[in-house]
């Protein structure tokens, strides 16, 4: 063999190995290990306490992660109550897919991480664990602080790979109770007290009717008090609000109560929609006081 000829085979040979580890490292890349993504919202803004955040979920894979960085701002000023829900998903080519996701805050002094198992589930299993995982199966408080919100997806066993948009609710309830612990208000004094409250016991409420804010929400303070000697189990309260327009119960608190003194008493915070509501403390005593969010 001629030393052309054989410098010849040599370079091919080098091409086959050549194109050979490229196209390995392609199946590997992209067909037996998951796709990871960053992706930017919808919207080029980022919004500041949105009620809704829109994406569209590319997916070309049969399994991977995609992340949406820093999609919006939440700020709380004093304390506040998050529930995430994926609403309104529209599906595109996709035949089958399994979808979970995860919903981070971070601010400079806190962080915090919510699971979302099994948002989607078309044509295939979805198994999740059965208890409550606050911030998507009950609302979780927030301490104060500017936070930054990511979210990441992910999926697997996609079947003709296509697009999902949806919606993400950050305040996906009616209504709820904040318990702000054994704080006391400064003065009562242009409180509103529910009829039938006496020296021994009394709920109060720093206003009775509020407007709704940008994310369609009102808040109310509520001061509960009751003398030791009403009862013997004085030292769990509980709380109800229910809707005055369809009589459901939109929230319930059960909290355990300081003693101050003679009294056992806590402060809560009361977020709630446009409507009208009753707040009902049912126990250790019964009262209750009407209040109302309305339009501006």
């Amino acid at each position: 063999m001629s030393k052309q000829s054989f410098s010849k085979n040599l370079a091919l040979l080098v091409s086959i190995f050549i194109v050979a580890g490229v196209f390995s490292s392609f199946l590997y890349l992209n067909i037996f290990h998951p796709v990871t993504t960053s992706t930017s919202p919808t919207s080029t803004i980022v919004e500041v306490n949105p009620s809704f955040i829109s994406l569209d979920l590319e997916i070309q894979s049969s399994e991977g992660v995609s992340e949406f960085r820093q999609v919006a701002v939440i700020e709380v000023d004093d304390v506040d109550s998050l529930l995430f829900r994926i609403v309104d998903p529209r599906i595109e080519k996709l035949t089958s897919l399994s979808l979970s996701g995860k919903v981070k805050l971070e601010s400079s002094n806190k962080t915090y991480e919510i699971d979302m198992p099994c948002i989607l589930a078309v044509n295939t299993s979805c198994p999740r664990i059965t208890m409550i995982i606050p911030g998507y199966d009950a609302p979780l408080t927030i301490e104060s602080g500017r936070y930054l919100l990511t979210i990441m997806f992910s999926w697997r066993e996609a079947k003709d790979f296509g697009k999902v948009s949806l919606r993400l609710l950050t305040r996906a309830y009616d209504a709820s109770i904040v318990n702000l612990g054994s704080s006391e208000p400064e003065d009562t004094t242009n409180w509103f007290t529910a009829e039938g409250s006496t020296r021994s016991f009394a709920l109060q409420v720093d206003k009775i009717e509020d407007v709704a804010d940008n994310s369609g929400f009102g808040r109310f303070k509520v001061y509960a008090w009751v003398f030791q000697t009403v009862g013997e189990d004085v030292e769990m309260f509980r709380f109800e609000l229910a809707s005055l327009d369809t009589g459901f119960v939109k929230a319930v608190l059960n909290t355990p109560v300081e003693k101050k003194g003679v009294y056992y008493h806590v402060m809560l915070l009361i977020i709630a929609r446009q409507g009208s509501y009753r707040l009902i403390l049912k126990h250790p005593v019964e009262l209750s006081i009407d209040i109302k969010v309305h339009e501006d």
